[in-house]
């Protein structure tokens, strides 16, 4: 029956797990094996089983026949085969034949011994009468033994057609399974290979003088590996990593966050395990009241801390404090700071006339001439969030939605006034900009200044449009500015360094530290992070997203982000940061000082290779072939990188490469948890359509603000918590800038010149430190510390 309802092709999927090899001697062990192989599962060992054996004593063994099982791919079943592409009827197929063939054997025996009876009543007619009565008794017995033979056959039919129904039901989940057998397998198979050789990867992290310089002894053998690669999808990239740069996903990420997310992904919400689930609000427990979300957030984060304390590796998303737990997480003054110190403080920017005037417009049709006096006699001090291009980036017309599967994404506006005493205070907000402020929606808030008193609690429709402001700046602040403008750059800038410039070239030794990690976590994010988990947690549809993409990188423009010249096109020139008007911007603060530390080592050890200055420069060959090979369109197509043609330039530009690795993406990339692990203050997109008119705005309350978060969608909740916290796990002691600058300062191997120039390094990053939570105690807000640029905290690449 099984190889009739399986069939041979499906032996080799199977396995043969035996045990108990503790019990018996190794040669009786493989005695009872080889009876076991040869006799009773020959013709299963001869399809392609394969026996394996369980110690019990080790999870590895364990772990080695899982991973063999989910690294099997899958075969129909006879039966499937039968059924579906042969046509036939369940009672048709070999399995079916067999079970008939069974029934009609035992139906045609009975029917035999019921003729035979009947013969021998024919006979006996004359007989004893107590005999006669014993044979029909018999006989009536037989006759129910065949009506219930024919009544288990017709339900034995009923069964195989109502398990034709089943079996198509759990084909759906076996599917969802079958993806997470498959982006699991992977994480198994990295957890083998790990128990077998910690030994080799305690000493490979010991040997740090390896670590600090890589000798490429295949580098003449990798041209034709190191090449760009082009999609409609992606910048440049690179299209096969070198052997040494590749790092299975498991070595870059927590073991327990990959894996809960990976199931986030593939699995129905109701068949997480319940750990998981319990940590998205229950809409059935809540009291639909943002107080019970708060008061759920509190209970997770302090029954986490409880769990660590007996088991350190039970640490979950919500270990690590965030936002939510402060009682003004919703005040316009947290959210007026988070443009300075959050997740995202690159993008403010001091308003142009076009937005004061198109405001001045809004607080003329609102009557609120305290707006209008403020954007009159303040101009200089006005900053906008502006997000308005969305949708003519993803190719929609300014009356489209920006919708996907029911979640919705916006094109806000944000206004803010940085008032004297250095407080960002948002004024107002267009929560979608449609073209003009006449085909949207505007809001001001109700207070004018931060000094002004009002019950901020309770205006929901103000929440509404800065948790629409939030929503914009997700999209831009992943997409643009973490993912393209430090990943996918970064890469770029590998790939024509491995490229035109050989290993010993000055450029490429200053650079390569900078690279750990970056390709293989760039190659996950393009086949992984943004395909299956970004977009399935915008507004925007996959084309959409894509195209958000390109144009991201299209837009970066090299120069201009130099931290000085971006700095001073925002308005906050670098001279005037330390007033008291700007001491709030605790980032711009610190990152104007880091790339002057940056810069300051380069050109140590630039100045000592370039003696011959600008002319040696202009002559270095590698030089000119690295900068064309970045900017051409068969090459990284970033078209705003610069020709060197002198010293200081070339000191910039590698300045610049070295920012993008290390503070600009620590800065953007490791507030995630703290920030977004609290889905309402910065949610991926909205669950509700967007207000059509001021006054649906106006009526908004609290449900209609619950209604736009993800209560009812506990997967879209726990992704939006879960993928920052993948993200935002703390950078290891031995990877951070300052430890680069101290093993590189104390390291034979390194180059005399980068050696002396590390060593100055290393003691303008210690004094930085200092300088950082000087920074951090400068802060109004001293109930959040900003010290993500700390340079023992500081990554020294592109990590996670």
């Amino acid at each position: 029956m099984f190889r009739n309802l399986c069939g041979t092709n499906a032996y080799r999927n199977i396995v043969v797990l035996t045990t108990f090899w503790d019990r018996v001697s190794m040669e009786e062990g493989l005695m009872r094996e080889e009876q076991l192989k040869s006799t009773f599962f020959g013709d299963i060992v001869t399809g392609g089983a394969r026996f394996m054996r369980h110690d019990r004593s080790s999870q590895l063994s364990a772990l080695q026949v899982i991973a063999h099982i989910l690294m099997l791919a899958p075969t129909n079943l006879q039966i499937q085969e039968e059924i579906r592409i042969e046509n036939r009827i369940l009672e048709d197929t070999s399995a079916g034949l067999v079970l008939r063939e069974e029934v009609e054997r035992v139906l045609e025996k009975h029917g035999q011994e019921l003729a035979s009876l009947g013969k021998e009543i024919d006979t006996m007619k004359q007989s004893n009468e107590s005999l006669k009565k014993e044979l029909e008794e018999e006989r009536e017995e037989l006759q129910q033994h065949l009506a219930r033979w024919e009544s288990e056959k017709a339900e034995l039919k009923r069964g195989l057609d109502n398990s034709l129904k089943s079996r198509e039901q759990l084909v759906d989940q076996y599917r969802s399974v079958d993806k997470v057998r498959s982006a699991t397998l992977e994480i198994l198979q990295v957890k083998v290979e790990e128990d077998q050789k910690t030994s080799e990867m305690m000493v490979a992290r010991m040997n740090e003088e390896a670590t600090v310089h890589r000798v490429y002894n295949t580098w003449n053998n990798e041209d034709d590996l190191i090449q760009f690669t082009y999609s409609d999808n992606y910048p440049p990239y690179m299209k096969t990593i070198p052997v040494d740069d590749r790092k299975n996903p498991l070595s870059i990420f927590n073991f327990a966050s990959f894996a809960e997310t990976t199931a986030l992904l593939f699995i129905q919400p109701n068949l997480l395990w319940s750990k998981l689930r319990n940590l998205a609000p229950d809409q059935m427990m809540l009291d639909k009241s943002m107080r019970s979300i708060e008061a759920h957030n509190f209970r997770l984060h302090t029954e986490a801390r409880l769990r660590a304390k007996t088991d350190p590796n039970a640490r979950d998303m919500y270990f690590s404090k965030n936002v939510g737990l402060r009682r003004d997480w919703y005040t316009d003054t947290v959210f007026g700071q988070q443009q300075f110190t959050g997740t995202n403080p690159t993008t403010i920017t001091l308003a142009s006339s076009r937005w004061r005037d198109e405001f001045m417009s809004v607080s003329h049709a609102q009557g609120r001439t305290d707006v209008t006096k403020l954007l009159t006699e303040s101009s200089g001090n006005i900053y906008v969030q502006d997000y308005s291009d969305y949708r003519p980036t993803v190719g929609l017309s300014p009356e489209d939605d920006i919708v996907c599967q029911g979640r919705y994404g916006c094109s806000a506006v944000a206004l803010f006034h940085l008032e004297p005493e250095g407080q960002l205070h948002p004024l107002a907000i267009v929560p979608d900009y449609k073209d003009s402020m006449g085909e949207s929606v505007a809001i001001l808030n109700r207070r004018i200044a931060s000094d002004v008193k009002g019950n901020e609690y309770e205006d929901w429709p103000w929440r509404y449009a800065k948790m629409c402001v939030q929503v914009s700046d997700w999209l831009r602040h992943e997409v643009a500015i973490h993912l393209v403008n430090t990943h996918l750059v970064e890469e770029v800038i590998i790939v024509a360094a491995y490229r035109c410039l050989g290993p010993n070239h000055i450029i490429f030794r200053l650079l390569e530290p900078h690279w750990s990690t970056t390709l293989s976590l760039n190659k996950s994010a393009r086949e992984t992070l943004v395909p299956k988990i970004i977009v399935g947690m915008i507004g925007l549809n996959a084309t959409q997203a894509f195209a958000f993409v390109k144009a991201a990188y299209e837009r970066f423009d090299w120069k201009g982000l130099y931290v000085p010249n971006d700095l001073r096109s925002r308005g906050f020139p670098v001279e005037s940061l330390n007033e008291p008007k700007y001491h709030n911007y605790a980032y711009a603060r610190n990152i104007s000082q880091m790339w002057n530390i940056i810069r300051k080592f380069v050109a140590r050890v630039l100045e000592s290779e370039y003696v011959g200055g600008d002319r040696e420069v202009l002559s270095d060959v590698s030089i000119v072939d690295f900068c064309d090979e970045v900017r051409a369109r068969n090459g990284g197509e970033l078209t705003s990188f610069p020709e060197v043609k002198t010293l200081d330039e070339l000191i910039d530009c590698v300045t610049m490469c070295i920012h993008i690795a290390a503070p600009q993406h620590t800065a953007v990339n490791y507030l995630q948890q703290y920030y977004q692990t609290f889905v309402p203050n910065k949610p991926s997109a909205l669950h509700t359509p967007l207000p059509k008119s001021l006054l649906d705005l106006r009526s908004f309350t609290e449900e209609d603000v619950l209604a736009a978060l993800p209560l009812k969608q506990p997967r879209d909740w726990l992704l939006m918590a879960q993928v920052p916290y993948l993200l935002s796990f703390e950078v290891p002691e031995d990877s951070t800038i300052l430890h680069y600058a101290e093993t590189t300062s104390s390291s034979r191997s390194t180059l005399d010149i980068i050696r002396t120039a590390a060593g100055a390094l290393k003691a303008d990053l210690e004094t930085f430190i200092h300088t950082v939570e000087q920074h951090s105690d400068d802060l109004d807000d001293q109930e959040t510390p900003y010290l993500v640029l700390d340079p023992s905290k500081t990554a020294i690449s592109i990590l996670m």
